[in-house]
């Protein structure tokens, strides 16, 4: 009886061990199987998020681009429109075409005022139509080169999935684990939400939910495998917290090829309105006093226009203390009244040589306002370092403080780059990517279950990052290479072209003034020399002038005509004569 109750007492112990040990098989068989299906869903899900961050970073460079597509088609559709007009003022429309012609020196004031804004507004829209077709290169060779989602490749699938025969190369320890036991292996060190444990790497303390000191086997090579034991050496990191990520520095690389064409379409095209402004101002006084006669009209008429002028100024412009020629444009302002006083003693009804004098010294003044005006210009226009680094603030414009623009237009460029460094609780997974490949960790195609030693930074690629950052714009590397200020240097020129238009009429004006208005041309209303031919023949001594003392052979103004009788015999008419009428 003993014998039988001590085999039935074995046979108990021994089925109750086997179907304990079953028991622990299918339970930690069980808990394998879910936390692989986690980590299977879990490099799912990070690879949407990360696809998702991807595509905002797609949003951002179509986003900032597309502000200046959007502002180039808007000022070439302005400047399009002024050179329209200016083509028809000084064609058709021009002052002296349907009467008579205005002084000379007014033709100059007009014509330069109205082919400045053609120049200006040129230049614009030809600075407009580079920034728009380099900012739209720059966001199609991005989105289509560098900026591209992580889709995960079918080697990588198969490396973050778990077959469940994996299960039987666990440890023994794992796969009989007794519940609410202790765990295999110590519980790696993982990274806290949105900072850096502290402590070394390989120290236990509690991971995760299960707030545990220790882990599977399974988990272990999860955490040591895929995230680099989740804690990252500062030696092997390759981006640091808060680091802007690579779409943005390729995207402000970028920028700087179109930037200064951005700028400076906008400042050209404000030149442009200016002098067409200008150019109006001109046409109207014109007409007022040349063919109406509207002598208050044309002291009037101007106000209008260049109050609209000031207040187009003061609204773009700001005043800084690195000008050199603050508040010049008041002067300028004021050139066509100066004009319009000139005009006033030029179609006074009684002449007066001191009145002749004062109105080409009101001429001189004019031309020397638009003089100081274009030199002003060249003074707003000219590209100054920043002073200090702008503010990033929700709806204003930031640059960096290392770009070089225009000081004056400083406050009204809207022009905007990208962020130079993420804020606080922002994460670029595409970063956190990079820094555990550096650590050895993370799913690729060229990674296998075997932990790989760290690669160094120059040898990490991208692989599963979509942003390759190559350090050059994508879009640099030509055979012929401009440089970025280029528009600046065309807009230099084009202001000093202004202004030196203005130098020559005072010099050659004081030239007129010297030798006389009819010493160069002929009269006004007499056709060119090439198409009259009444006149080939004279010479200047059979050209008599107002200062000739004699008078001109044959002249017989004072010679009184003598009567012709039919019944006497005629007397021999005077040279020049012919026969007497009869009486």
């Amino acid at each position: 009886f003993s014998g039988a109750a001590a085999a039935t007492a074995a046979g108990t112990a021994a089925g109750a061990t086997g179907a304990g040990g079953m028991w622990l098989f299918s339970y930690n068989k069980e808990n394998f199987g879910y936390d692989a299906g986690m980590r299977f869903g879990r490099f799912m899900m990070s690879r949407g998020f990360a696809n998702a961050q991807v595509g905002q970073y797609r949003e951002d460079i179509q986003g900032i681009t597309g502000m200046t597509i959007t502002k180039m088609d808007a000022w070439q559709s302005v400047t399009t429109l002024f050179l329209a007009v200016g083509a028809a003022l000084s064609c058709a429309g021009r002052i002296g075409m349907h009467g008579a012609a205005p002084p000379g020196w007014y033709c100059a004031l007009f014509s330069g005022s109205i082919f400045m804004s053609v120049m200006f507004n040129g230049v614009a829209l030809w600075l407009s139509m580079h920034a728009s077709l380099r900012a739209q290169c720059a966001a199609t060779s991005l989105l289509t080169r560098k900026v591209r989602l992580p889709i995960p490749s079918t080697s990588q699938l198969d490396q973050a999935r778990v077959f469940a025969s994996a299960f039987e190369r666990q440890e023994y320890r794992d796969i009989f684990r007794v519940p609410f036991m202790r765990h295999a292996e110590d519980a790696p060190q993982a990274a806290a939400a949105g900072s850096k444990p502290k402590g070394k790497k390989g120290e236990s303390q509690e991971f995760g939910s299960t707030s545990r000191s220790t882990v599977p086997s399974w988990i272990r090579d999860e955490v040591v495998l895929d995230k680099a034991g989740g804690v990252l050496d500062e030696e092997g990191e390759l981006h640091p917290a808060f680091e802007a990520p690579d779409h943005f520095k390729l995207l402000m690389k970028a920028q700087e090829e179109w930037r200064d064409y951005d700028v400076y379409a906008r400042i050209s095209m404000l030149y442009g309105v200016v002098s067409f402004l200008y150019a109006v101002t001109y046409y109207a006084v014109g007409y007022a006093i040349v063919e109406l006669r509207g002598f208050w009209a044309m002291w009037s008429l101007p106000l209008v226009f260049l109050t609209a002028q000031a207040l187009i100024f003061r609204l773009d412009i700001l005043r800084t203390g690195n000008q050199r020629l603050p508040n010049a444009e008041i002067l300028g302002h004021m050139a066509p009244y100066f004009a319009v006083a000139a005009c006033t003693l030029e179609y006074r009804y009684y002449y007066s040589k001191a009145q002749v004098a004062v109105t080409w010294g009101l001429v001189f003044v004019a031309y020397f306002c638009h003089l100081l005006m274009a030199l002003r210009m060249l003074d707003l226009a000219w590209p100054v370092p920043s002073v200090k680094e702008l503010p990033e603030e929700p709806g204003k414009q930031w640059w960096p403080s290392s770009w070089q623009v225009p000081g004056g237009f400083a406050k009204n460029l809207w022009f905007i780059t990208p962020p130079k460094k993420l804020e606080d609780g922002q994460n670029c997974l595409l970063h956190e990517m990079d820094n555990m490949r550096a650590n050895g960790g993370g799913i690729s195609a060229a990674s296998c279950r075997r932990r790989k030693a760290p690669a160094t930074k120059a040898s990490v690629g991208m692989t599963d990052s979509p942003v390759d950052d190559s350090g050059v714009a994508p879009f640099a590397s030509m055979d012929i290479k401009r440089s970025n200020d280029l528009p600046w240097r065309l807009v230099r020129i084009a202001i000093l072209t202004a202004a030196f238009q203005w130098f020559f009429m005072m010099v050659v004006s004081g030239v007129e003034v010297i030798m006389g208005p009819e010493t160069l041309l002929k009269p006004p209303g007499e056709p060119p020399w090439i198409r009259d031919t009444k006149y080939r023949a004279w010479t200047p001594g059979m050209v008599h002038t107002s200062g000739a003392a004699a008078l001109p052979e044959g002249y017989r103004l004072f010679a009184a005509s003598k009567a012709r009788y039919t019944s006497a015999k005629a007397p021999a008419a005077p040279l020049g004569e012919g026969p007497a009428a009869p009486h």
